[in-house]
Protein backbone atom coordinates (compact mmCIF):
# COMPACT_ATOMS: atom_id res chain seq x y z
CA UNK A 1 0.00 0.00 0.00
CA UNK A 2 1.85 3.43 -1.00
CA UNK A 3 0.45 6.66 0.30
CA UNK A 4 3.11 8.89 -0.97
CA UNK A 5 3.84 10.82 -3.37
CA UNK A 6 6.15 8.94 -6.00
CA UNK A 7 7.20 10.97 -8.63
CA UNK A 8 6.49 14.53 -9.85
CA UNK A 9 8.72 15.57 -12.61
CA UNK A 10 8.24 19.29 -13.05
CA UNK A 11 7.79 21.41 -16.10
CA UNK A 12 10.22 23.65 -16.84
CA UNK A 13 13.10 20.86 -17.98
CA UNK A 14 10.32 18.38 -19.52
CA UNK A 15 9.77 20.27 -23.07
CA UNK A 16 9.89 17.42 -24.92
CA UNK A 17 10.23 19.01 -28.59
CA UNK A 18 11.16 22.18 -30.29
CA UNK A 19 7.54 23.15 -30.78
CA UNK A 20 7.04 23.84 -27.22
CA UNK A 21 6.93 27.48 -27.51
CA UNK A 22 10.19 28.02 -25.54
CA UNK A 23 10.48 31.83 -25.28
CA UNK A 24 13.56 33.39 -26.58
CA UNK A 25 16.75 34.85 -24.28
CA UNK A 26 16.27 31.03 -22.32
CA UNK A 27 17.88 27.94 -23.82
CA UNK A 28 16.20 24.48 -22.86
CA UNK A 29 17.50 21.02 -22.71
CA UNK A 30 14.89 18.65 -24.19
CA UNK A 31 15.17 14.87 -23.42
CA UNK A 32 12.98 12.08 -24.97
CA UNK A 33 11.23 10.45 -24.49
CA UNK A 34 10.16 12.01 -21.11
CA UNK A 35 8.64 9.17 -19.83
CA UNK A 36 9.85 5.81 -20.43
CA UNK A 37 9.72 2.52 -18.50
CA UNK A 38 11.87 -0.98 -18.17
CA UNK A 39 11.31 -3.93 -16.13
CA UNK A 40 14.51 -5.28 -13.85
CA UNK A 41 16.87 -6.52 -15.16
CA UNK A 42 16.18 -5.29 -18.75
CA UNK A 43 17.63 -2.19 -20.65
CA UNK A 44 16.29 0.78 -22.64
CA UNK A 45 17.32 2.47 -25.79
CA UNK A 46 20.18 5.18 -25.02
CA UNK A 47 17.90 8.93 -24.59
CA UNK A 48 17.96 11.73 -26.77
CA UNK A 49 18.46 15.19 -26.05
CA UNK A 50 17.67 18.24 -27.92
CA UNK A 51 19.25 21.44 -27.15
CA UNK A 52 17.50 24.89 -28.00
CA UNK A 53 19.54 28.39 -27.73
CA UNK A 54 18.39 31.63 -26.40
CA UNK A 55 16.41 32.14 -30.03
CA UNK A 56 14.67 29.25 -30.12
CA UNK A 57 16.99 27.61 -32.58
CA UNK A 58 17.74 23.35 -32.41
CA UNK A 59 21.97 23.10 -31.82
CA UNK A 60 24.53 20.22 -30.98
CA UNK A 61 23.70 19.99 -27.69
CA UNK A 62 28.04 18.58 -27.42
CA UNK A 63 29.10 16.36 -24.34
CA UNK A 64 26.31 15.20 -22.64
CA UNK A 65 26.62 13.81 -18.81
CA UNK A 66 23.65 11.88 -17.54
CA UNK A 67 22.62 10.79 -13.90
CA UNK A 68 19.80 8.94 -12.34
CA UNK A 69 18.19 10.40 -9.31
CA UNK A 70 18.23 6.65 -7.22
CA UNK A 71 20.67 4.39 -8.71
CA UNK A 72 19.87 1.52 -6.92
CA UNK A 73 15.96 1.86 -8.76
CA UNK A 74 17.99 2.53 -12.32
CA UNK A 75 21.11 2.92 -13.10
CA UNK A 76 21.92 5.22 -16.14
CA UNK A 77 24.96 5.19 -19.02
CA UNK A 78 26.36 8.32 -18.02
CA UNK A 79 27.53 8.67 -21.70
CA UNK A 80 24.44 6.84 -23.58
CA UNK A 81 21.85 7.67 -21.08
CA UNK A 82 20.41 4.30 -21.44
CA UNK A 83 19.04 3.49 -18.42
CA UNK A 84 18.72 -0.28 -16.45
CA UNK A 85 16.15 -1.65 -14.38
CA UNK A 86 17.37 -2.56 -11.09
CA UNK A 87 14.45 -2.89 -9.24
CA UNK A 88 10.53 -1.47 -8.75
CA UNK A 89 9.95 2.42 -8.40
CA UNK A 90 10.43 5.51 -10.45
CA UNK A 91 13.23 7.77 -10.99
CA UNK A 92 13.84 11.17 -12.32
CA UNK A 93 16.91 11.08 -15.20
CA UNK A 94 18.83 14.40 -16.10
CA UNK A 95 21.23 14.91 -18.80
CA UNK A 96 23.48 18.19 -18.06
CA UNK A 97 24.99 19.93 -21.57
CA UNK A 98 25.44 23.49 -22.39
CA UNK A 99 25.09 24.30 -18.65
CA UNK A 100 22.04 23.52 -18.53
CA UNK A 101 19.89 20.56 -17.40
CA UNK A 102 16.70 18.62 -18.71
CA UNK A 103 14.85 15.75 -17.30
CA UNK A 104 12.80 12.29 -18.00
CA UNK A 105 11.21 10.13 -15.90
CA UNK A 106 11.94 6.31 -15.91
CA UNK A 107 9.20 3.71 -14.18
CA UNK A 108 11.21 0.31 -13.20
CA UNK A 109 8.71 -2.43 -12.89
CA UNK A 110 9.10 -5.78 -11.74
CA UNK A 111 8.35 -8.69 -14.24
CA UNK A 112 5.16 -9.30 -12.42
CA UNK A 113 3.78 -6.18 -10.94
CA UNK A 114 0.45 -5.04 -9.55
CA UNK A 115 0.17 -1.19 -9.30
CA UNK A 116 -3.52 -0.16 -7.19
CA UNK A 117 -5.00 2.61 -8.89
CA UNK A 118 -7.06 3.10 -5.63
CA UNK A 119 -5.05 1.72 -2.55
CA UNK A 120 -7.29 3.86 -0.35
CA UNK A 121 -10.98 3.60 -0.88
CA UNK A 122 -13.50 6.00 0.35
CA UNK A 123 -17.49 4.98 0.31
CA UNK A 124 -20.10 5.35 2.13
CA UNK A 125 -22.52 2.40 3.60
CA UNK A 126 -24.52 0.77 0.62
CA UNK A 127 -21.95 1.85 -2.46
CA UNK A 128 -20.77 -0.08 -4.88
CA UNK A 129 -17.63 -0.38 -7.06
CA UNK A 130 -15.27 -1.79 -8.98
CA UNK A 131 -11.56 -1.70 -7.35
CA UNK A 132 -9.36 -0.66 -10.85
CA UNK A 133 -6.13 -2.63 -10.60
CA UNK A 134 -3.36 -2.61 -13.36
CA UNK A 135 -1.31 -5.94 -13.65
CA UNK A 136 2.02 -6.13 -15.54
CA UNK A 137 4.14 -9.29 -16.87
CA UNK A 138 6.81 -9.89 -18.10
CA UNK A 139 6.49 -13.12 -20.06
CA UNK A 140 3.42 -13.35 -22.13
CA UNK A 141 0.60 -15.22 -22.23
CA UNK A 142 -0.73 -16.09 -20.49
CA UNK A 143 -2.24 -12.96 -18.58
CA UNK A 144 -1.42 -13.30 -14.82
CA UNK A 145 -4.29 -14.89 -12.75
CA UNK A 146 -5.98 -11.85 -10.89
CA UNK A 147 -8.32 -12.34 -7.40
CA UNK A 148 -9.18 -10.47 -4.83
CA UNK A 149 -9.46 -10.92 -0.74
CA UNK A 150 -10.40 -9.36 1.90
CA UNK A 151 -9.96 -10.61 5.96
CA UNK A 152 -13.26 -10.97 7.97
CA UNK A 153 -14.63 -7.85 8.23
CA UNK A 154 -18.02 -6.05 8.60
CA UNK A 155 -17.46 -2.82 7.16
CA UNK A 156 -17.37 -4.56 3.56
CA UNK A 157 -17.41 -7.09 0.89
CA UNK A 158 -15.30 -7.56 -2.19
CA UNK A 159 -15.90 -10.24 -5.27
CA UNK A 160 -13.21 -12.47 -5.60
CA UNK A 161 -13.10 -12.55 -9.46
CA UNK A 162 -14.27 -9.06 -10.58
CA UNK A 163 -13.11 -6.91 -7.35
CA UNK A 164 -16.09 -5.77 -6.67
CA UNK A 165 -16.43 -4.06 -3.49
CA UNK A 166 -19.96 -3.26 -1.42
CA UNK A 167 -19.29 -1.31 1.23
CA UNK A 168 -22.21 -1.99 4.43
CA UNK A 169 -20.96 -0.41 7.42
CA UNK A 170 -18.77 2.80 8.62
CA UNK A 171 -15.65 1.85 9.64
CA UNK A 172 -11.93 1.24 8.36
CA UNK A 173 -9.20 1.25 7.53
CA UNK A 174 -9.93 -2.03 6.65
CA UNK A 175 -7.76 -4.29 4.38
CA UNK A 176 -8.25 -5.51 0.71
CA UNK A 177 -5.62 -7.54 -0.85
CA UNK A 178 -5.68 -8.44 -5.01
CA UNK A 179 -3.24 -11.14 -5.88
CA UNK A 180 -1.88 -11.93 -9.70
CA UNK A 181 -0.75 -15.28 -9.76
CA UNK A 182 1.94 -15.62 -6.70
CA UNK A 183 2.21 -12.03 -5.85
CA UNK A 184 -0.17 -9.74 -3.51
CA UNK A 185 -0.51 -6.09 -2.87
CA UNK A 186 -3.15 -5.01 -0.07
CA UNK A 187 -4.95 -1.50 -0.38
CA UNK A 188 -7.45 0.05 2.81
CA UNK A 189 -11.60 0.51 2.57
CA UNK A 190 -12.84 3.60 4.61
CA UNK A 191 -16.81 3.34 4.77
CA UNK A 192 -17.00 7.26 6.24
CA UNK A 193 -20.57 8.55 7.53
CA UNK A 194 -20.40 12.16 8.10
CA UNK A 195 -21.77 13.81 11.03
CA UNK A 196 -22.41 16.76 9.46
CA UNK A 197 -21.23 18.89 6.21
CA UNK A 198 -17.70 18.55 7.15
CA UNK A 199 -15.47 15.79 7.17
CA UNK A 200 -15.33 14.66 3.10
CA UNK A 201 -12.30 12.58 2.12
CA UNK A 202 -10.61 11.74 -1.41
CA UNK A 203 -8.24 9.58 -2.89
CA UNK A 204 -6.62 9.09 -6.18
CA UNK A 205 -3.68 8.03 -8.31
CA UNK A 206 -2.11 9.93 -10.91
CA UNK A 207 0.02 7.92 -13.94
CA UNK A 208 2.17 8.98 -16.33
CA UNK A 209 5.30 11.60 -16.21
CA UNK A 210 3.99 12.93 -13.14
CA UNK A 211 3.53 10.18 -10.61
CA UNK A 212 1.06 10.40 -7.12
CA UNK A 213 -1.01 8.51 -5.13
CA UNK A 214 -2.88 10.87 -2.48
CA UNK A 215 -5.79 11.63 -0.35
CA UNK A 216 -7.51 14.41 1.47
CA UNK A 217 -10.28 16.76 2.43
CA UNK A 218 -12.90 17.29 -0.24
CA UNK A 219 -16.16 18.78 -0.83
CA UNK A 220 -18.62 18.97 -3.99
CA UNK A 221 -21.02 22.19 -4.16
CA UNK A 222 -24.14 23.21 -6.54
CA UNK A 223 -23.50 26.54 -6.99
CA UNK A 224 -25.20 29.61 -9.41
CA UNK A 225 -22.84 29.98 -12.43
CA UNK A 226 -23.08 32.83 -14.40
CA UNK A 227 -26.91 33.76 -15.96
CA UNK A 228 -28.69 31.95 -12.49
CA UNK A 229 -27.30 28.28 -14.59
CA UNK A 230 -26.72 25.50 -11.41
CA UNK A 231 -23.39 23.68 -11.95
CA UNK A 232 -21.44 21.60 -9.88
CA UNK A 233 -17.98 20.81 -8.63
CA UNK A 234 -16.07 18.23 -6.81
CA UNK A 235 -12.73 19.27 -5.39
CA UNK A 236 -10.08 18.09 -3.37
CA UNK A 237 -6.86 19.25 -1.88
CA UNK A 238 -3.55 17.95 -0.84
CA UNK A 239 -0.71 19.83 1.33
CA UNK A 240 0.29 18.18 4.59
CA UNK A 241 3.76 19.74 5.64
CA UNK A 242 6.79 19.20 3.49
CA UNK A 243 5.02 18.23 0.51
CA UNK A 244 3.33 20.21 -2.51
CA UNK A 245 -0.20 21.28 -2.67
CA UNK A 246 -1.97 19.06 -4.51
CA UNK A 247 -5.77 20.21 -6.16
CA UNK A 248 -8.27 18.06 -8.18
CA UNK A 249 -11.43 20.01 -9.59
CA UNK A 250 -14.06 18.03 -11.59
CA UNK A 251 -16.70 20.91 -12.76
CA UNK A 252 -19.73 19.80 -14.47
CA UNK A 253 -22.43 22.48 -16.45
CA UNK A 254 -25.24 21.02 -14.83
CA UNK A 255 -25.97 20.21 -10.78
CA UNK A 256 -25.62 17.15 -9.62
CA UNK A 257 -29.58 16.10 -7.84
CA UNK A 258 -29.53 12.64 -8.45
CA UNK A 259 -27.25 9.43 -7.61
CA UNK A 260 -26.72 6.32 -9.57
CA UNK A 261 -25.91 8.59 -12.20
CA UNK A 262 -22.61 8.80 -14.55
CA UNK A 263 -21.53 12.06 -16.42
CA UNK A 264 -18.81 12.27 -18.88
CA UNK A 265 -16.07 14.40 -18.57
CA UNK A 266 -15.58 15.98 -21.44
CA UNK A 267 -11.76 18.46 -22.69
CA UNK A 268 -11.07 21.72 -21.92
CA UNK A 269 -8.61 23.89 -23.53
CA UNK A 270 -6.44 25.72 -20.86
CA UNK A 271 -7.37 28.98 -22.58
CA UNK A 272 -11.26 28.48 -21.97
CA UNK A 273 -10.19 28.38 -18.59
CA UNK A 274 -9.27 32.23 -17.10
CA UNK A 275 -10.17 35.61 -18.50
CA UNK A 276 -7.61 37.97 -19.38
CA UNK A 277 -7.66 39.25 -15.30
CA UNK A 278 -7.35 35.56 -14.43
CA UNK A 279 -11.19 34.96 -13.54
CA UNK A 280 -12.30 31.74 -13.65
CA UNK A 281 -14.52 31.45 -16.56
CA UNK A 282 -14.74 27.77 -17.12
CA UNK A 283 -15.96 27.51 -13.57
CA UNK A 284 -18.51 30.67 -13.53
CA UNK A 285 -19.57 29.43 -17.04
CA UNK A 286 -19.20 26.23 -17.73
CA UNK A 287 -18.71 25.42 -21.34
CA UNK A 288 -18.83 21.89 -20.77
CA UNK A 289 -18.14 19.49 -18.01
CA UNK A 290 -14.44 19.35 -17.38
CA UNK A 291 -11.32 17.97 -15.07
CA UNK A 292 -8.58 19.52 -13.80
CA UNK A 293 -5.00 18.22 -11.53
CA UNK A 294 -2.34 20.67 -10.39
CA UNK A 295 0.51 20.17 -8.16
CA UNK A 296 1.89 23.75 -6.98
CA UNK A 297 5.64 22.88 -7.11
CA UNK A 298 6.89 22.03 -9.60
CA UNK A 299 3.92 23.57 -11.07
CA UNK A 300 2.02 21.19 -13.22
CA UNK A 301 -1.26 21.92 -14.53
CA UNK A 302 -3.42 19.33 -16.40
CA UNK A 303 -6.71 19.48 -18.21
CA UNK A 304 -8.97 16.92 -18.83
CA UNK A 305 -9.13 14.91 -22.46
CA UNK A 306 -12.62 13.77 -23.65
CA UNK A 307 -13.48 10.61 -22.94
CA UNK A 308 -13.41 10.32 -18.45
CA UNK A 309 -16.45 9.72 -16.24
CA UNK A 310 -17.52 11.24 -12.78
CA UNK A 311 -20.40 8.44 -11.31
CA UNK A 312 -22.12 9.93 -8.53
CA UNK A 313 -22.89 6.21 -6.08
CA UNK A 314 -24.86 8.21 -3.55
CA UNK A 315 -26.59 11.02 -1.94
CA UNK A 316 -27.38 10.70 1.50
CA UNK A 317 -28.80 13.06 4.41
CA UNK A 318 -26.47 14.01 6.88
CA UNK A 319 -26.92 16.61 10.18
CA UNK A 320 -27.52 19.95 8.06
CA UNK A 321 -27.32 19.00 4.50
CA UNK A 322 -26.23 15.92 2.68
CA UNK A 323 -23.60 13.92 1.50
CA UNK A 324 -22.18 12.42 -1.90
CA UNK A 325 -20.10 9.41 -3.07
CA UNK A 326 -18.65 8.34 -6.37
CA UNK A 327 -15.64 7.75 -8.59
CA UNK A 328 -14.19 8.89 -11.02
CA UNK A 329 -11.22 8.79 -14.13
CA UNK A 330 -10.57 10.83 -16.72
CA UNK A 331 -7.21 11.54 -18.93
CA UNK A 332 -5.46 15.44 -18.14
CA UNK A 333 -3.40 16.75 -20.33
CA UNK A 334 -0.07 18.38 -18.73
CA UNK A 335 -0.28 22.11 -20.14
CA UNK A 336 3.87 22.28 -20.40
CA UNK A 337 3.52 18.78 -22.88
CA UNK A 338 0.15 19.83 -24.61
CA UNK A 339 1.19 18.72 -27.54
CA UNK A 340 3.06 15.68 -26.61
CA UNK A 341 1.03 12.42 -26.27
CA UNK A 342 3.67 11.44 -23.28
CA UNK A 343 2.04 14.39 -21.49
CA UNK A 344 -1.11 13.02 -20.94
CA UNK A 345 -1.87 11.49 -17.03
CA UNK A 346 -4.38 8.79 -15.78
CA UNK A 347 -6.41 10.13 -12.97
CA UNK A 348 -8.49 8.17 -10.88
CA UNK A 349 -10.47 8.22 -7.58
CA UNK A 350 -12.98 7.97 -5.18
CA UNK A 351 -14.38 9.68 -2.65
CA UNK A 352 -16.81 10.56 -0.18
CA UNK A 353 -17.85 14.59 0.44
CA UNK A 354 -20.67 16.79 1.86
CA UNK A 355 -23.11 18.10 -0.73
CA UNK A 356 -23.17 22.23 -0.33
CA UNK A 357 -25.90 24.46 -1.67
CA UNK A 358 -24.86 27.98 -2.95
CA UNK A 359 -26.84 30.66 -3.63
CA UNK A 360 -23.73 33.12 -3.75
CA UNK A 361 -23.48 33.61 -7.80
CA UNK A 362 -19.88 32.23 -9.26
CA UNK A 363 -17.81 35.88 -9.88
Amino acid sequence: MNRSIVALLGGATLAACADLSVPHGAASLAVSPILDSVYVGDRTLAHRVTYIDGNGNPQPPGTVLWTSTDTTIARIDARTGAVTGRKRGAVVITAQAQGITGAALVVVSDTLDITLLLDTVYVLPGDTLRVPVTVLKRNTPPAAAVWFTAPSNSQFSIDSATGRLTAVTAGGPSPYVVHADSLADTGAVYVLSLPDTTGGKMFYSVGGSAISHVGGPAVAVNYRATGGKQAFQLRGKYAPAGTTLQVLDITLADSVITADTTFAIDSLNPAEDLDAAGGPIAVCSPPRSWGFWAAQSPGILGYSRRGGTLHITRIVAVPNGQAVSGYFSFTAQRTDLYNDPLGALVITGSFVAPLVASTTVCR
